[in-house]
């Protein structure tokens, strides 16, 4: 029979399930080395952008490719300006903040754990962790579990660890939302974070974001790092789609944040209520609701601070259907930000709206060239074989060095193959979000790490299939005619950048991500 006791703390832990972030990987992000990434990325980009544009002179039919390098470069050019200057997170500083925070009392804190047919182990380690730091705070703390999966063994569950269990009546209702509003409608703490299911914190982890809504008072949001810990105990997916991330949170918010436009990413977010108060609680749309949320507060005067510190690890998905959805989402809700009146009509600095339109760009150039990249190749290749000349390939060496070493090396987790596998991925899951915005038909929201879901990747696979690993075949068969009928020597780079894609590509068609576990396994 299962009982509270037997749902709220076993004797062993699955090793698969993540822990917090050790003191090393809390300051993992002290240093985002911006000089040499720019430095890198700009000859990288200036080599690349000469070659694509060399190819054009020789074959006039790329003529039509112009207005994609013409963005490409716009793109390039709205990023550096957001980037270049702006200075490192200053960790010191930080530390100091948290050392003399010491008020008579502690604010208040209400934690949010929506749930929505996540696993139980998954569950039951998070909510571990979040006791530990309830435990830890000086103040007081009320944990809540916002069940829109609504089943007795996760009522149990919460009572066994002491948490407020909640059950929505009008469960589905604008989603995530709406279970967050419901939540809000009902709970009085001054300040709220929120966990997703998956994301186990650190003991100090409230310890270590109040002091900043203390500190500010026109704070309405202190985000923290969505961290992902990658190794060898996981699967391709896993790994790749956790190094991806380490950008965005590393370098990219940080930037952001200079320009007073970072973004609320939803989990690991600790809201002011005061600020939520001004808009009644989180914003009411199916997808992205963290960003739309953030975004309505900063018209209404409240500022965000993103904070580098990671305070808590999550789960990246283990499987292409709940990435597919994920990566999706993420489009969706960002995208539909920028179609939204609300976000024109809202006044903000040059570099500030600069920053919003990168996010904006770098979407809809993964969607562009998921079909774009293998173009050029492929079409030089099969009408413009006298167009290839070994002196051409030397303006692409910068970018091969930039993508293959520099890059990789400046992350902190492990950057391999896989990487670049997510990144196809999620090209498409981008493609996709666009044109469906554009028709007015968008893919319900659905949880991340949810059970029971309806698979909606079948074009995905097609798309990967027929268009990513067809072009890569095409593009590798060609260079391998050249090699044979023409001169080996010439042709041979362009196999093996051929032959790399296609290996990329089938790595997401024909591997399984929980076939590819190797040993070693570690949290």
């Amino acid at each position: 029979m299962v009982t509270p006791a037997t749902l709220g703390r076993p004797a062993t832990v699955d090793p698969s399930l993540p822990l917090p972030p050790d003191d090393d990987e809390k300051a993992a992000y002290r240093r985002r080395r911006l000089p040499v990434l720019m430095i890198a990325s700009f000859v990288s980009f200036t080599g690349l952008l000469t070659s694509q544009l060399l190819f054009v002179r020789m074959a006039p039919w790329l003529l039509v490719l112009l207005p994609l390098f013409g963005f490409t470069v716009l793109y390039y050019l709205i990023s550096a300006t957001v980037n270049i200057g702006t200075p490192g997170f200053d960790l010191d500083r930080h530390r100091r903040l948290v050392r003399d925070f010491q008020p008579p009392v502690h604010p208040s804190v209400d934690v949010f754990l929506p749930v929505c047919g996540e696993a139980t182990e998954v569950l039951r380690n998070t909510w571990e962790h979040v006791s530990r730091m309830v435990d830890h705070y000086p103040g007081r703390v009320h944990v809540y579990v916002l069940d829109d999966s609504a089943t007795d063994e996760r009522e149990a569950m919460a009572l066994a660890f002491g948490f407020v269990y909640q059950r929505r009546p009008n469960r589905g209702w604008y989603k995530k939302a709406g279970n967050m509003r419901y939540a809000y409608q009902r709970t009085l703490g001054e300040h709220i974070l929120v966990l997703d299911a998956d994301f186990t914190p650190r003991h100090d982890m409230l310890d270590e974001m109040v002091p900043y809504l203390a500190a500010e008072p026109d704070l309405g949001i202190v985000q923290s790092p969505q961290f992902f810990r990658v190794h060898a105990g996981q699967g391709w997916l896993e790994r790749g789609a956790g190094a991806v991330q380490e950008l965005f949170y590393r370098m990219v918010q940080v930037s952001r944040q200079h320009h007073e436009a970072a973004i609320c990413v939803g989990s690991c977010a600790l809201y002011r209520r005061e600020a939520l108060d001004a808009i009644g609680g989180s914003t009411l749309i199916e997808h992205s609701e963290d960003v739309h949320t953030g975004f309505d507060m900063r018209r209404r005067g409240w500022r965000l601070r993103y904070l580098p510190v990671p305070l808590a690890t999550g789960l990246c998905p283990a499987d292409v259907s709940s990435f597919f959805t994920q990566q999706y989402r993420w489009c969706a809700g960002s995208m539909s930000l920028l179609g939204s009146t609300k976000f024109w009509n809202t006044r903000m600095r040059l570099r500030t709206r600069l920053s919003y339109l990168s996010g904006f760009c770098y979407y809809l150039h993964t969607a562009l060239f998921t079909f774009v990249g293998p173009l050029v190749p492929i079409v030089l290749l099969a009408w413009f074989p006298q167009s290839v000349a070994p002196a051409n390939y030397l303006w692409i060496v910068p970018s091969l060095i930039y993508n293959l070493v520099v890059f990789p090396l400046w992350h902190r987790c492990a950057y391999r193959v896989e990487a670049w596998t997510v990144k196809m991925v999620y090209g498409w899951s981008h493609a996709f979000a666009i044109w469906d915005l554009l028709r007015g038909q968008s893919m319900g929201w659905q949880p991340t790490g949810g059970t029971g879901r309806k698979n909606r990747t079948g074009r995905l696979w097609w798309g990967m299939a027929v268009c990513t690993a067809g072009s890569g075949a095409l593009w590798t068969g060609l260079a391998a005619h050249r090699m044979i009928g023409d001169d080996l020597w010439t042709f041979a780079p362009a196999f093996l950048g051929g032959a790399f894609y296609l290996a990329v590509a089938l790595q997401a068609l024909l591997v399984k991500p929980a076939r590819d576990i190797r040993p070693g396994r570690s949290r």
